[in-house]
């Protein structure tokens, strides 16, 4: 169907980036929006190891039938999807529910969906029948490895052309024989690991330079994989818990993907926030419910909308704590790193009316208002990010407002059609903004141009228009 352009909508968007000229003067960064996907799901689809992925039924096309009326556009199935414990006799590049797996992506596909499978660049297990130990990652002479819940997990080292050429033949057979929509990449990678001279006799090779600032093999290796990514028309999502972790942050010197996941094991959000601000874009914010505390739920808007960044939402099959039975693995308890199948489980068998948990980063039991805190701001952040918006990050002079700017203080225009700013406290205490010229609350619909934003507060404010828009 032809899309039809008006031209009252054009002249209303020609006059508002006239205005935005006018009154932003500069800002941290400027961005045009042009294939921006604003709506992502970490959709759980069942509890490998301890089964096979289900056949997706009636339940999954609701789900995805409410993502297309939500206007969301991505679906990230996690690493359940594979046999990477090779289990059912497959591995980690092969479903272990191939016909299951199919009808999923063709269900994405019926609504309008990109759907995006788990990979890692990194992990693989040690107990696997293709595991090279030549591949392995050291520091200070110990092995680099994920050895928690089920997983024996080596670290593969981005210096191998061995582990390289295994990976990146497995990554082309996927586009070649499923109609991904492209990959979501654990990197499964260690910066400490550049501390330790490659190991000569495992076949390594050191042609970059390596440092806590520049990450020369782990960044080459990415971008191998988003050249094949890009071939398909794929898009690459990227989790690399380093680029948050504000001891050994550092993001990498080429910019190798679509969309970067941050947040595991981040407890503070603020510090997280402030390592990630200025990271290029996109990123989207995948909480830690297991420890973030339970009122950062009224943050995490705050903190993610005035930097163009929004989270990622959890649904899917609900995870019931179904352990793994057979004698080919063993669970080691106390882990955070995986679902807490343990955890879950002994709770739900007590308190069965409880909401569900829908991913392994979940709380114990599910929030409600983490899904219902979602879709409310969702409608702002879709609206807001539309095609063509140009969004000016944290402005820092400019003539929007009347009184000072105070530190802690950020203001972000979404400029299209309409005329959206954003403003957030991040003082712990509140104050007050004097804005130049009438805007309206766009939940309330309060014309104001004086507002008080209390400590960790964010409003959306709507230019308000002569035609009353």
């Amino acid at each position: 169907m032809i899309k039809i352009w008006e031209y009252e909508k054009e002249k209303r968007r020609l006059e508002n980036l006239k205005k935005a000229r006018m009154f932003i003067r500069k800002c941290k960064k400027h961005e045009v929006l042009i294939d921006y996907i604003a709506g992502h799901v970490w959709y759980n689809w069942g509890e490998y190891p301890a089964e096979k992925c289900p056949m997706p039924n009636e339940y999954d096309e609701k789900n995805f039938k409410l993502y297309r009326e939500k206007g969301m556009g991505l679906v990230k199935i996690h690493e359940e999807w594979n046999d990477a414990l090779e289990i059912f006799g497959g591995d980690k590049f092969t479903p272990n529910n191939l016909e299951g797996f199919k009808k999923m992506i063709s269900l994405a596909h019926e609504n309008g969906l990109k759907i995006i499978p788990y990979i890692s660049s990194g992990y693989y297990d040690m107990r696997s029948k293709n595991f090279n130990p030549n591949w392995v990652s050291y520091y200070k002479g110990k092995a680099l490895c994920l050895n928690e819940g089920y997983f024996n997990y080596a670290l593969c080292s981005p210096r191998s052309p061995d582990w390289r050429a295994f990976l990146l033949n497995n990554i082309e057979k996927l586009f070649e024989e499923y109609e991904i929509d492209g990959l979501y990449d654990d990197v499964g990678y260690d910066p400490l690991a550049f501390l330790d001279p490659p190991e000569a006799q495992q076949g390594h090779i050191d042609a970059f330079e390596e440092s806590a600032t520049h990450h020369g093999a782990f960044e080459d290796l990415i971008q191998e994989i988003y050249t094949i990514v890009k071939r398909y028309n794929g898009i690459f999502t990227l989790h690399a818990w380093e680029f948050c972790n504000p001891e050994i942050s550092s993001a990498p010197f080429f910019k190798c993907w679509d969309y970067l996941y941050v947040g595991e094991g981040i407890k503070d959000m603020n510090q997280m926030r402030k390592t990630v601000k200025n990271l290029p874009p996109f990123v989207f914010y995948i909480p830690d419910w297991r420890v973030v505390p339970v009122e950062d739920q009224n943050k995490l808007y705050v903190l993610t909308i005035p930097y163009l960044q929004f989270p990622v939402l959890y649904h899917g099959r609900p995870i019931l704590g179904k352990m793994y039975e057979g004698d080919k693995l063993k669970y080691k308890k106390g882990s955070l790193a995986v679902a807490h199948p343990d955890v879950i489980r002994q709770h739900y068998s007590k308190h069965p009316e409880d909401f569900p948990v829908y991913s392994p980063w979940d709380s114990v039991p599910g929030n409600p208002k983490t899904i219902e805190n979602y879709f409310h701001y969702f409608e702002f952040y879709k609206n807001m990010t539309k095609p063509a918006t140009h969004v000016f990050i944290d402005i820092e002079d400019g003539t929007l407002i009347s009184g000072r700017k105070w530190p802690g203080l950020v203001l972000t225009a979404y400029v299209n059609d309409n005329f959206s700013l954003v403003i957030a406290n991040y003082l712990n205490e509140k104050d007050t903004l004097i804005l130049s010229q009438p805007w309206q609350n766009v939940e309330t619909g309060e014309i104001n141009n004086i507002w008080e934003l209390n400590p960790f507060e964010m409003k959306i404010l709507e230019e308000k228009n002569g035609d009353g828009r």
